[in-house]
């Protein structure tokens, strides 16, 4: 009798525990889940917009619909300049967003740090459209055969040319596809003439690109600053200077009409020709675009982004991949065009009417086809650890030897400083 007892209070009480269980994890399930995103305030390229939040709101609207029990959150008020550090803090301590902006130069660190999710798996799992994306911005996003980030726009760089000057100096306007080596030749001319050829826009980092130079190998071991394409693009930046008699040609010196060719971004051209921007600059000529000058046709441009990740710890994964698609989507690409001076990593919203239209109401001479040519040359960072780091390092040395005039007698101890830094 008392055993029959003892086993009926463990059954019973085995019985509360488990409905307990039940009742507890019902109540865990059905409670709403919480996405977070890291973002911050202002614009991406550094020029005057409006709403700056009006994007990642409109995302979020669109979320919520389609997930209507997951709630989704972001810390406002977080500025450009200070994102970087707050988003390190927040890995440090743990508490990092599930979704949010890479910062291009501290990629490869969360790249090689483990910090990013790989989204190859739902790549694969859901036969998302990676062919969808131009080349070189997808590839931003991807380390060492791992696709860590997605682009969500991208801002490519161009050259404006102001053909009212060239047609006073009697001289051609470059083709669309152009050599720095036509550059240099057009500086020459320009120079007899009394006016300028490019702006300090044009530094040594475009030159040396402009001849497809590679600074650093590609597993980011050693430096390549004496290589042959590197050097000429080196030699390039030294003669242009010399030809300015080592003057600083600005940008304001290109609004004044004194300057043939003006490196710009995208964003910052899409400004320079929509009003009201365009009347305070006083520019009163004629003006086309082209690409920058390269070797090539393919990897010629510089192509800066804006793209997002997945914290590896992220304990909402799926969902997150859900927002990241969303980010992405044609809906929100298109109405990103409406709200941000770059343009789509995708194709079909880079090359579409709407596109089309927004450039023609902002007077730009840039047709969806010469933007397409643009964003098809593209070229992709190195992807090591320390590139930003030696890059700075590059840059510091480099820009010294040019100033003080003795660049070619001391690239050889740069390289080798470089070489010290990589190890």
């Amino acid at each position: 009798m008392e055993k029959n007892k003892a086993k009926l209070m463990i059954v019973t009480i085995f019985l509360l525990l488990l409905m307990g269980s039940v009742t507890y994890f019902a109540k865990i399930s059905s409670e709403p889940k919480t996405l977070t995103i890291g973002v911050y305030t202002g614009s991406y390229w550094d020029v005057p917009q409006g709403d700056s939040y009006h994007m990642i709101d409109y995302v979020v609207k669109k979320f919520k619909k389609r997930y209507p029990n997951v709630r989704v959150i972001y810390e406002s008020g977080i500025t450009k300049t200070n994102y970087r550090s707050w988003l390190a803090n927040s890995l440090v301590k743990g508490t990092e967003p599930d979704v949010f902006i890479v910062p291009a130069n501290t990629f490869n660190i969360l790249a090689s740090d483990g910090a990013l999710l790989d989204l190859n798996g739902y790549i694969r799992h859901d036969k998302f459209k990676t062919s969808d994306f131009y080349q070189a911005a997808l590839e931003s996003g991807q380390y060492h055969n791992q696709q860590l980030a997605l682009p969500f726009e991208v801002n490519p760089s161009l050259m404006v040319v102001n053909t009212s000057l060239l047609a006073k100096a009697k001289l051609k306007i470059p083709n669309f596809d152009w050599q720095p080596t036509q550059l240099e030749l057009l500086n020459k001319k320009l120079r007899q003439k009394d006016y300028y050829g490019v702006t300090e826009n044009f530094n040594w980092q475009a030159a040396v690109n402009s001849y497809q130079g590679q600074l650093f190998t590609s597993d980011g071991t050693k430096s390549q600053l004496t290589s042959n394409k590197v050097m000429q693009g080196l030699n390039l930046i030294t003669e242009l200077e010399q030809l300015n008699n080592n003057i600083n040609v600005t940008s304001a010196m290109f609004d004044q009409g004194k300057v043939a060719f003006s490196p710009m971004t995208l964003a910052q051209y899409r400004t320079y020709t929509s009003y009201p921007y365009h009347v305070t600059r006083n520019s009163n000529f004629n003006w086309d675009v082209i690409k920058m000058p390269s070797m090539s046709k393919k990897r010629g441009t510089k192509l800066a982004n804006v793209s997002f990740g997945i914290s590896s710890h992220s304990r909402n994964a799926t969902l997150a991949w859900q927002f990241m698609k969303l980010l992405v989507s044609k809906d929100v690409q298109t109405e990103l065009i409406k709200y941000s001076q770059g343009v789509s990593p995708l194709k079909k919203i880079a090359q579409s009417t709407a596109m089309k239209k927004m450039l023609v109401s902002e007077g730009s001479n840039l047709t969806t086809q010469k933007l397409n040519a643009i964003l098809n040359s593209g070229n992709v960072e190195p992807k090591f650890k320390k590139y930003y780091s030696v890059m700075d390092d590059a840059d510091y040395q480099v820009e010294n030897g040019l100033q003080s005039g003795k660049l070619e007698t001391e690239v050889f101890e740069m390289q080798n400083h470089l070489n010290e830094e990589l190890k």
